[in-house]
């Protein structure tokens, strides 16, 4: 038996320094990036029906049944989260003016709308709960942090337990996480919880009073990711173990106490799931709401997968991981885990009393990891990435702590330098990777200089003002295209997003032909309608990809905007208050010569210069 260590005021200052920085890191993270982390409008959705009184949702499953919307698509998951995050908003009376909503063009288009959720950026005061959960899972991050920390420091002395955490919390992908809208950062905090409970009772014995606790902890985890149901397998384990060591019973019937007390405090959400879907845990929803692999795994499935696990565990800023590291960041991450793999394995053969801890941790990672492959298998994409293993991060952060400080014993200042280099690199990559990648509305309130192409467009009943507008051959994806860029003006405030359409349309035999086209949300979706303020100017730019140059074509580009529920354009008037024909706005025409050529020249009628 041994007693639960005592913290010194050194030891807690450097444990606060950790927990500061972390924190300060995670702040910038979550109200700097963009709303373009995983699943975050989903799980937002989930959050904000429940605001809305509408009570827990329900998927609704429908042979055949392919679209699914926002609030289904994590209606599987257990609700304490959401209902946090919703109960949170509805005592401090939060209302979102921008309320984030999944974009309807995600990759419809050449070049951008790459984000999942759409506007691109908000802030705290326009979109408050929307900036809640995020915080909301920041500290939850934190916690995860302190109970790794504690557990850690139950077999290992501080400056390494520190070392753990460290590792375990300046991970880019953690703080990237940590600071989204959905419930890995709380279940990962309550796992944490419970695998320092567990290595309590590994050390001082299981008792009564720990299988309750324990499955209070439990029971709250169950109910925030069903990842938390497992903790039950090393709870069963210590508690067998134990078991044969006393050569008594007791240590099971508390283990059975403490299941109990989960069947008690989840009955409701498994009984639920059963009368609705007709399975406890509801897991094979994910089959419908994705779909499920045609195929069995090959090797080379397998292959990519644990490639894609590896990369998504420390560096993917992006929703269907658009958005990597370079590969020697990958490859130098990966060599330093080999150094300290092999540090590990010489302090374990020299150290038996931190055998237990490993055996917890990584025991319980390849149960996490285990789960996370199983569930991949039957879905036609690799769901989650590697975010699914931070509910047993610390594995890898004791790991990389205990080796490294054992290969450099005569040099403890390397481990903390890497630890120190990581926490720099998590800094830096947001500005390095997120923000070049998806770039900031270009908002002015004045011009410094006017379109080449002036027009005067007003839409719809006085909202918006096409100031004019610029015009540019380019390239998208290899293939000829015309750029535009427009200068959009705020006349008056909607809580609608309008789509754009643009179109090169031409004639044949008195009817209209199009050629080809774009829709998209302005900014491709970054900076939609619903997000515009007034008398702001919106500069934006978009590509109409145009057909292939050996075509031989001639043409009209126009544009305009419209509802897209109900595919309803919005009225379009020159600066006279002359409505345009289908409320479709010329901006240039084009054509294709015998010998190739691409001619490009703006028509004579657009902006009411008719």
């Amino acid at each position: 038996m041994r007693d639960a260590p005592r913290l010194t005021w050194t030891e807690r200052g450097a444990l606060a320094l950790l927990l500061g920085v972390f924190l300060i890191l995670g702040i910038y993270y979550a109200l700097d990036n963009p709303l373009c982390k995983p699943d975050e409008a989903y799980h937002y959705a989930y959050a904000f029906h429940l605001r809305s009184g509408h009570g827990l949702p329900v998927i609704r499953v429908i042979p055949g049944r392919t679209q699914f919307t926002p609030v289904e698509m994590e209606a599987h998951q257990p609700p304490l989260y959401y209902a946090g995050v919703a109960g949170i908003a509805a005592l401090l009376n939060m209302q979102e003016r921008i309320i984030p909503s999944v974009n309807p063009y995600l990759l419809g288009t050449l070049e951008g709308n790459r984000c999942l959720t759409t506007p691109l950026y908000s802030t705290f005061p326009e979109s408050p709960i929307f900036f809640t959960g995020r915080l909301v899972s920041l500290v939850c991050g934190a916690m995860a942090l302190l109970f790794a920390y504690l557990l850690c420091r139950a077999f290992l002395p501080w400056p390494v337990a520190l070392l753990s955490a460290a590792f375990m919390g300046f991970n880019p992908q953690y703080l990237f996480i940590a600071t989204s809208f959905s419930n890995d950062m709380p279940v990962t905090a309550l796992v944490h919880l419970g695998l320092w409970r567990l290595g309590r009772a590994i050390q001082i014995g299981l008792d009564r009073r720990q299988a309750f606790v324990l499955g209070g902890i439990v029971a709250g985890a169950t109910l925030t990711k069903l990842t938390g149901l497992g903790l039950l397998i090393p709870l069963g384990g210590i508690a067998f173990w134990q078991a044969w060591r006393t050569r008594r019973g007791q240590p099971l019937l508390d283990a059975g106490l403490a299941a109990l007390v989960v069947a008690v405090g989840g009955s409701w959400w498994f009984w639920r799931n059963w009368r609705l879907y007709g399975n406890p845990f509801a897991t094979h929803l994910l089959t419908i709401l994705l779909g499920r692999r045609s195929s069995p795994w090959t090797l080379e499935d397998l292959r990519d997968f644990l490639v894609y696990v590896w990369r998504s565990y420390w560096l993917a800023f992006s929703p269907g991981d658009l958005l990597f590291a370079e590969p020697p960041v990958y490859g130098g991450i990966g060599l330093i885990c080999l150094l300290a793999l092999f540090g590990l394995l010489k302090a374990l053969h020299r150290n038996r009393s931190i055998r237990l801890l490993f055996a917890l941790v990584w025991g319980w990672f390849l149960l996490v990891f285990a789960s996370f492959l199983i569930l991949t298998r039957s879905t036609p994409i690799f769901i989650g990435g590697g975010r699914l293993l931070f509910p047993a991060a610390i594995a890898l952060g004791a790991t990389l702590a205990v080796g490294l400080t054992e290969l450099f014993r005569r040099f403890p200042f390397v481990p903390a330098g890497f630890a120190v280099l990581l926490a720099v690199y998590a800094a830096s990559a947001p500005i390095r990777y997120i923000h070049p990648a998806y770039p900031r509305p270009h908002l002015v309130r004045t011009l410094e200089h006017p379109p080449t192409h002036p027009s005067g467009i007003s839409f719809g009943d006085g909202y918006f003002e096409l100031i004019g507008y610029d015009l540019q051959l380019t390239q998208i994806a290899g293939r000829p295209a015309l750029a535009i860029t427009y200068y959009w003006r705020t006349l008056r405030e909607t809580s609608r997003s309008f789509s754009v359409f643009i179109h090169l349309q031409t004639r044949r035999d008195g009817h209209l032909v199009l050629l080809t086209q774009v829709d998209t949300y302005p900014g491709y979706g970054a900076h939609p309608t619903s997000a515009w303020r007034r008398d702001w100017i919106f500069i934006d730019r978009l590509a109409l990809p145009l057909p292939p140059p050996e075509s031989v074509f001639s043409g009209t580009v126009v544009t305009g905007l419209y509802d897209l529920p109900t595919m309803e354009r919005l009225p379009a008037y020159d600066r006279d208050g002359r409505r345009f024909p289908a409320d479709a706005v010329p901006l240039a025409d084009l054509w294709v010569d015998a010998a190739g050529a691409l001619h490009l020249s703006a028509p004579a009628d657009a902006g009411g210069q008719r």
